[in-house]
């Protein structure tokens, strides 16, 4: 009787589980929630503290592993870059962040994971190059298994000084 009972609870159990989502990512933006991103948005060049400037990306991934966001050293880690092209040129210094993926808020499903605020510092020595510009933001993230998801806008570029 105990094997029916435990064999009757497996098959419910693989009955009512939903299958995995398929691999997938999508790009916004935001320095500390989810603001969406789509084609033809304004997206800010922003200078740092440094002198520096970046723009401000997010990503949300579904079906893929998303690592440990406790543990840099984790193994399970994802490698998340960002890319910023304009005139075919890559314009990014550095946009890779090899980390895990943090939980995404239940109100983002289908997407289970995400990551706000990330820099894509830029390769550039004034902002004034980007104003008004169209410029292409993209991301991919690779997981430990190998499986890669992408996600890219055509966006307008503008100087952050430009809204204030």
């Amino acid at each position: 009787m105990r094997v029916l009972a435990l064999w009757l609870a497996v098959a419910l159990t693989a009955c009512t589980s939903a299958p995995p989502p398929d691999p997938d990512a999508l790009l916004g933006q935001g320095e500390y929630e989810w603001e969406d991103l789509s084609d033809a948005d304004e997206v800010f060049v922003i200078q740092g503290p440094q002198g520096g400037f970046h723009i401000l990306a997010s990503v949300r991934t579904k079906g893929i592993e998303a690592g440990n966001p406790d543990d840099l050293l984790d193994p399970s880690n994802p490698e998340t870059n960002f890319s910023v092209v304009s005139a075919g040129v890559d314009l990014i210094l550095t946009g890779q962040y090899l980390q895990g993926i943090a939980q995404a808020p239940e109100d983002a499903d289908p997407w289970t994971h995400e990551m706000v605020g990330r820099f894509a510092i830029l390769d550039i020595d004034n902002d004034d190059v980007l104003d008004g510009v169209e410029i292409t933001l993209s991301v991919s993230v690779v997981d430990a298994d190998g499986i890669e998801v992408r996600d890219s806008r055509t966006l307008t570029a503008t100087p952050h000084w430009a809204d204030e």
